[in-house]
């Protein structure tokens, strides 16, 4: 059976991309690291030319003007055509913390007005300072195809991020909120919710259900060893979501 593709994408200042890659290998995937300076604007690759796209975490392009800006600016202004193939053909995405980041300043995520258009912000941690540990955190009722067959237990997995606040429009619809810190129907409370994101949202999805962002690194939790492998359920998820 082929294994399904997988593009880790790369920009200057990513760090976690060879943790995804292991975790979409580990969950039965083939995934391959893919630059988005030397292959997608060099015209070396195209991003509708796999199964799933992996946007992870780090400090792409150093965090300059914002959290994820550059990256997305480059998505949106500079790969808008493939971009807009990629949601044709139903493409999963997946964007780990700083790749949520910039899934959201694509307007990909909420995803309720198509690219360009952001409905949301993911804001500085209301405890002012960079969280770095493990927390829980429950997969809601959705049509997320990123958390089928999950089940209502907790995963356990790690955050490392500064800003990690999802603040969303009043429109929003709750029912595209896929992960919430703490409690099955999430917490305000800190330390349980690490960035004060309201209503603990962890992680949300568009109206399709295709494309995730999440703060907390399931990537970071796909061994025995590193104290949870609950991050492979996810990535095992999207996989067989698209064989």
């Amino acid at each position: 059976m082929r294994r399904p593709r997988v593009y880790i994408l790369y920009a200057p200042g990513t760090n976690c991309h060879e943790e995804t890659a292991d975790g979409f290998r580990l969950a039965g995937g083939d995934p391959v690291v893919c630059h988005l300076t030397s292959d997608l604007l060099n015209h070396r690759k195209r991003l509708a030319e796999c199964d799933i796209i992996a946007i992870p975490g780090g400090f792409s392009f150093g965090d300059h003007v914002a959290e994820g800006r550059i990256f997305a600016i480059d998505l949106i202004y500079r790969l808008k055509d493939q971009l807009i193939e990629v949601l044709d053909k139903d493409i999963l995405i997946i964007g780990i913390c700083n790749g949520f980041q910039v899934l959201a300043d694509t307007g990909l995520l909420p995803g309720n007005d198509g690219p360009g258009e952001i409905g949301a912000i993911i804001d500085k941690n209301l405890s002012a300072v960079f969280e770095s540990r493990w927390v829980e955190i429950y997969a809601q009722e959705t049509n997320c195809k990123w958390t089928e067959g999950i089940g209502d237990e907790p995963l356990r997995m790690p955050i490392a991020h500064g800003a990690g606040r999802v603040i969303i429009r009043s429109d929003y619809d709750e029912n595209q909120t896929v992960f919430r810190y703490g409690k099955p129907r999430g917490t305000e409370s800190y330390p349980d919710n690490p960035n004060g994101s309201p209503g603990g949202r962890a992680g949300i999805c568009d109206p399709t259900g295709k494309i995730l962002g999440l703060m907390p690194h399931p990537e970071r939790a796909i061994y025995p060893w590193l104290g949870s492998e609950d991050g492979l359920k996810i990535f095992k998820a999207g996989i067989d979501a698209v064989k």
